[in-house]
Order: structure tokens, then sequence, then C-alpha cells
């Protein structure tokens, strides 16, 4: 049987590497597209949370930094709106989910702009969703990163009181 393989050109183990190369997982990734309205400042580090709304303890965190060619200095530019971020997560986070993107001052660490959507996540596959960030204009609570730390490396008042 083999040989008749070989003849029509498709040898067993090349058969065998195509059935296994299906079996490979796709990534689960939220594709956002971020836009910024225009009270937002240039921003070059994106922290993006993608949560489970119906399991407080589903999370994931993923932090950007912009690559974008900037000074003579050797520091990048800032980000340029829109842009589409890819968000990998787990595939434990499929069903409903919130994703919260905010912009972070490099040097304080305080947050800028933050803006957040609501998505249906699909495990093995690619989401999409639409998140407008704004300018965060108060201080106190806003300030902190949506991973709970603030500039300081605390955790934030407004944050504190959220965590289960």
């Amino acid at each position: 049987m083999s040989q008749r393989w070989f003849r029509l050109g498709w040898p067993p183990l090349v058969l065998l590497g195509i059935a296994l190369g299906g079996c490979a997982q796709s990534p689960t990734v939220v594709m956002t597209e971020l836009l910024a309205d225009q009270t937002v400042p240039p921003l070059l580090l994106l922290n993006a949370r993608v949560a489970s709304q119906t399991d407080a303890t589903k999370q994931a965190f993923v932090h950007f930094v912009s690559l974008a060619v900037g000074d003579a200095s050797d520091r990048p530019g800032p980000y340029v709106f829109p842009l589409t971020l890819p968000v990998p997560v787990t595939s434990s986070l499929a069903g409903p989910v919130t994703i919260t993107i905010e912009g972070v001052d490099e040097g304080a660490g305080a947050v800028l702009a933050r803006g957040s959507a609501s998505t249906q996540v699909i495990g093995g596959q690619q989401t999409r969703a639409v998140v407008t960030l704004t300018a965060v204009t108060t201080v106190g609570a806003d300030a902190g990163t949506i991973d709970g730390e603030g500039a300081d490396g605390e955790q934030s008042a407004g944050d504190a009181a959220s965590d289960p």
C-alpha cells in the first residue's frame, strides 16, 4: 500500500506530518482596535487587562511598549492611533470578557488614558474588540494601573476596593 502513495507523490511520513500539523491549536487572541480621542496625550506604554465577566479570578495582563521611530536619543516615538493590538489570552477566558486598555506615563507610572469594551472570547480563535482611549483627568483612585499598582508600587485605593 505504501508503494502506491510513493507513486502518487505523497509518502506516508509526509501525510503523517500534515495530519499532525493540523492538530496544532490556534492561539486565542483579542484583536483590539485602539482609538484615542483628542484628549489623549502621547503614549509610549500601554497596559491591557482582559477579565472574565462571569469569574473575577480569570484575568490576563499584557504590557506593550511603543516601537515607533522616535528622536535622536534612541527613545521610541509615541503610538499613532488608530492601531490594532493583538492581546493574547488563554482559552480559559472563553466567554464574555471586558478588555481594558490604559496608557501609562513612562516616568511616574500614572495612568494617563483609559478605555474599555466588552467582547466574547472564543477559545482557539481571534475575537475583535474596539476600545477608545480617553484622558484620565483625576488623581487618586484613577492613578493606579489596571494590575493594581500605582507609581510607587503601592496598590491604589480604587483598585484595592475592587479586589475580591
